[in-house]
């Protein structure tokens, strides 16, 4: 961290510093491609200049290439003082021969004009053309402007042309307006990469080393600036290998460049002088800057690993090591709380050892006293269950008897209030009074079947006389076929075992209790009961399709008895060492499960 802190800033300062130098010489590469486009400017207006001035001879009065009159060489003459850089002004007929050139003594033009490209393209394009660079008389090389000469119905009949002498001086001044650094040179280069005028002499029909760069650039109009570095061993110029290069096409009327070039180390003589003064400088500093942090850093990490290792001791439970004075800064200020802490940290643990024998004594004192509460209460719990238990049996008996009495006693008594009346009936005249004793024999009667239906409620016959799994059904079907809801049973094959009395009894009411709420609150169209008797335990399955409800509202019994029914469920089952599932939702339907374990003796 500490030689991230002081390198960063150096890096930072360093690479803006760089950034500026970069920022130099791309002002500088903008600088030379202005000129460029000054020189390129002033070149493209010389030489449209010159094709102007052919192109008025070419419609003077007089120029006609069939029969040219004398008055078409004063035209020529004329021409010829206009122009700035032509050596001379001629005219050719449509096969390229010469008819007239002055001046007339400068010696014959050749031959040669038929054989020419530009000659050619002027004729058949019938528009002004420049030419190539061209073998002149005497093993001169030439460039030619030549502009078709047409007559009254715009036919061409006829070449009025200029020859340019590239090494002449006076093409040269056209690139001598502009002043130039020491070793900085502009180059007029045609569509082949050929230079044809240049402010060095010595480059003068030089093949350029950026040839097809250059014809691209003239071909698609662009211009640039840049750097060449060493990329240029194949070309025609073999010392030139760092260089500044801007180039600027002319328009293309004339398929010509400007190509301005310097030593790279002139032209960025400020920014490389200032770019290693940077390096330098910052060399300088970043050494300066690594001896600092290393010796801050030093004086910083040797008293923290004394600490470290002072620390990896107590972190090991060592705190007999006392930790060394380590002078009076923060790290020494650091060295002396860590050494209270110690202290501090030994007398805590000594302490803590005494409260710990002392906390031990207290929970084996609790843990006794909690031993003996565990066993008093489930002293408690079993009686209760006992005590419950026999409750409930003595209620089952209770039932048992007050049935019997009513079905030995009572039911007999009405039955025998039913054969007086109809003894009474059979001797008395048709009229009121009989009337009313058939009457008073249809209440008998009634009575008689609410005796039966409360005998069954309070012991139902079927469930001691056919078993657990059958009475279940018996009662579903009796409950709840009035009522329009369909009931399903399914038993297995061990439905006609025999469990005992209290099972049978605890589970049954379970069962009723289930059933009765079905009828009472589902609103249910069908109800299934399953029932299964396994090796180690007797379930019990009462799923209906009625309107359901939220078992986290009945939880618990309250004071206006809602839950007390799902309260006695649990209850007779968890007597039996069973469990009781209630599984509802609002719209989905209930679903009990009654599962109780049996003994070895019932499997």
């Amino acid at each position: 961290m500490t030689l991230v802190g002081t390198l960063a800033p150096s890096a930072v300062l360093g690479w803006l510093s760089f950034q500026s130098v970069r920022d130099l010489q791309r002002q500088v590469l903008a600088e030379r491609e202005y000129v460029a486009k000054s020189v390129a400017t002033y070149v493209d207006s010389q030489v449209k200049t010159e094709l102007q001035l052919l192109d008025e001879v070419s419609v003077a009065p007089g120029v006609v290439p069939e029969n040219p009159p004398p008055a078409a060489r004063s035209v020529l003459r004329g021409a010829y003082l206009r122009s700035r850089f032509f050596e001379r002004v001629f005219l050719l007929n449509l096969e390229g021969q010469l008819l007239m050139a002055e001046p007339a003594s400068s010696g014959g033009l050749g031959a040669s004009f038929k054989d020419l490209p530009s000659v050619h393209k002027a004729l058949g394009d019938g528009v002004p053309t420049v030419s190539d660079l061209s073998a002149g008389p005497a093993g001169t090389r030439q460039l030619y402007l030549l502009v078709p000469v047409r007559n009254w119905q715009g036919r061409i009949i006829g070449l009025v042309g200029g020859s340019i002498v590239p090494g002449s001086e006076r093409f040269r001044s056209l690139l001598s307006f502009v002043p130039l650094d020491p070793g900085e040179a502009v180059d007029l280069v045609d569509e082949h990469g050929v230079v044809i005028a240049s402010t060095m002499a010595e480059r003068l029909f030089l093949e350029s080393d950026h040839r097809h760069f250059i014809q691209g650039l003239i071909r698609d109009q662009s211009e640039t600036a840049g750097t060449c570095h060493g990329c240029h061993g194949s070309g025609a110029i073999q010392s030139r290998v760092n260089e500044v290069m801007a180039f600027v096409p002319l328009s293309p009327r004339v398929p010509w460049g400007i190509d301005i070039r310097q030593p790279e180390k002139l032209a960025f003589s400020t920014a490389l002088a200032l770019r290693w003064k940077i390096f330098a400088w910052a060399t300088a500093l970043t050494l300066l800057a690594l001896l600092f942090a290393i010796g801050a850093a030093a004086s910083i990490t040797a008293p923290l690993s004394v600490l470290t290792r002072v620390a990896t001791l107590i972190t090991a439970g060592d705190l007999k090591t006392p930790i060394p004075e380590l002078g009076s800064d923060e790290v020494g200020q650091l060295a002396v709380g860590l050494e209270s802490m110690r202290v501090a940290l030994t007398q805590s643990l000594d302490e803590v050892a005494q409260a710990r024998e002392k906390l031990e004594l207290r929970v084996l004192e609790r843990t006794r006293e909690i031993e003996q509460l565990y066993r008093q209460l489930s002293l408690r719990d079993e009686l209760r269950a006992k005590l419950l238990q026999k409750l409930i049996s003595a209620q089952e008996e209770e039932r048992r008897r007050i049935a019997r009495e009513l079905h030995d006693e009572t039911s007999q008594v009405v039955i025998a209030l039913a054969l007086a009346l109809d003894a009474a009936m059979a001797t008395m005249p048709p009229g009121a009074s009989r009337e009313r004793l058939t009457e008073a024999k249809a209440l008998a009667l009634r009575m008689l079947d609410g005796i039966r239906s409360l005998c069954f409620d309070l012991r139902p016959s079927v469930l001691d006389d056919l078993g657990l799994f059958p009475a279940i059904g018996w009662y579903a079907e009796h409950t709840l076929k009035p009522l329009g809801v369909a009931v399903h049973c399914e038993f297995d094959e061990t439905t006609e075992c025999r469990l005992p009395a209290q099972i049978n009894t605890a589970l049954f009411r379970a069962a009723q209790e289930a059933i009765t709420n079905v009828a009472k609150h589902a609103s249910a169209e069908t109800m299934l009961i399953q029932c299964t008797v396994e090796a180690k335990a007797i379930t019990i399955e009462i799923e209906d399709d009625g309107r359901g409800f939220d078992p986290a509202g009945f939880s618990s019994a309250t004071s206006d008895g809602r839950g007390l029914g799902l309260a006695g469920i649990k209850e007779r089952v968890e007597l039996l060492g069973g469990s009781a599932r209630i599984e509802s939702a609002p719209g989905q339907g209930t679903r009990v499960v009654l599962t109780v374990p049996l003994g070895s003796e019932h499997g």
